[in-house]
């Protein structure tokens, strides 16, 4: 197959397009994207104009519209990161509750139908993006999902590939971690990672980038979208200003710290480690999620922008929605920096072995 060829790729759970960002920079003919949320929709049509987009469930798109999108045109790579809430410790107690029940969370098994539109358009490589958690997830009979997930695949002729992936290894200045599936049902691939499955998957980089230097690319008086403030009460910019670099709640004078009062006694609430949590200008972010977190050096919480930029989105990435809205779609996306550099492996992967 000739040298940069122009291959194919879609995606579904696309979210605000993170892991698409990627393949177009590596020059991939997007053909579709999908996702049910409105304001991520929007967020993707509005950085990928061109590129049509199923704004609804996946198990609502027909075989008979992928086929009138698709045509006669091969799709080389479908990528997609099915919701990860299911699977994450963070959701514990929901999961423990419907273990009771005796249920399982709907959502676990929304990667069935990614796998039911890879058989259906039989792509030569299959990219699945998750929380690390999902590893040592069992379902209601106790069986491993990356089990499910490898029997699923292998039934429609994919052998699948996993790998951790640390995120602030590849460029990304965050710590955060996931798991990666890559599958496959080219033989000749098959092979070559069947004695090495590490070809498949972008090398680690020794070159760490910190929150402070990523925060420094944004000039104080640089006009950008998503770049505004929270505007806090006195009360918590006191306890802002008492947390260290690299602390978080814990860190507070017990004078600041929320009590309450148990079997008549006052105590002291105990708060999870990403409450009232000060990023380290020399240490690579926490993982961004919906919270609140602390600028390094400033007393004031990170704007969405700031934010962006930790999960490595260019300055001019355009989100749509309101505050809440575009913070969760940034903690939700794979970051732009790790697909670039999966979709330049994904390519070698193509030219090579496809």
């Amino acid at each position: 197959m000739p040298k940069n060829r122009k291959y194919t790729v879609a995606s579904f759970f696309s979210g605000c397009g993170g892991f698409d960002y990627g393949f177009d920079k590596n020059n991939f003919s997007i053909l579709f994207g999908n996702d049910l949320w409105g304001d991520a929709a929007s967020t993707f049509k509005v950085n990928y104009p061109k590129v049509l987009f199923f704004e609804k469930p996946i198990q609502e798109i027909t075989p008979q519209e992928l086929k009138k999108i698709v045509q006669n045109i091969k799709i080389n790579v479908l990528i997609g990161g099915p919701p990860c809430q299911c699977f994450t410790r963070l959701n514990n107690n929901h999961l423990i509750k419907l273990s009771e029940l005796k249920k399982e969370d709907e959502r676990r098994t929304l990667f069935h139908e990614y796998i039911k539109k890879v058989k259906l358009l039989k792509p030569k490589i299959v990219l699945m993006e998750n929380v690390k958690d999902l590893l040592a997830r069992r379902n209601q009979r106790g069986k491993l999902y990356t089990e499910i997930i490898s029997k699923a695949f292998k039934k429609i002729g994919y052998e699948t590939y996993y790998k951790v992936i640390s995120m602030e290894k590849y460029g990304v200045p965050q710590k955060r971690k996931r798991v990666i599936f890559l599958a496959t049902n080219v033989k000749k691939l098959i092979k070559k990672l069947d004695e090495n499955q590490n070809i498949g998957f972008p090398k680690e980089s020794e070159n760490i980038i910190s929150a402070g230097e990523a925060l420094s690319s944004i000039g104080h008086k640089e006009k950008l979208q998503n770049h505004t403030f929270t505007r806090n009460e006195p009360e918590t910019l006191i306890k802002i200003k008492h947390i260290p670099p690299g602390g978080y709640y814990e860190h507070l004078p017990e004078k600041l710290k929320t009590k309450k009062i148990r079997n008549g006694k006052e105590v002291i609430v105990k708060r999870y480690g990403s409450y009232f949590r000060r990023l380290h200008p020399n240490q690579p972010s926490t993982t961004i999620t919906n919270n609140y977190i602390i600028h390094p050096t400033e007393d004031r919480y990170l704007s969405n922008r700031e934010k962006a930029i930790l999960h490595s989105f260019p300055k001019d990435y355009k989100f749509f929605g309101m505050d809440g809205s575009v913070s969760q779609q940034i903690a939700n996306a794979v970051p732009p920096m790790f697909s670039e550099k999966m979709a330049r492996k994904v390519r070698m992967l193509l030219d090579t072995y496809c």
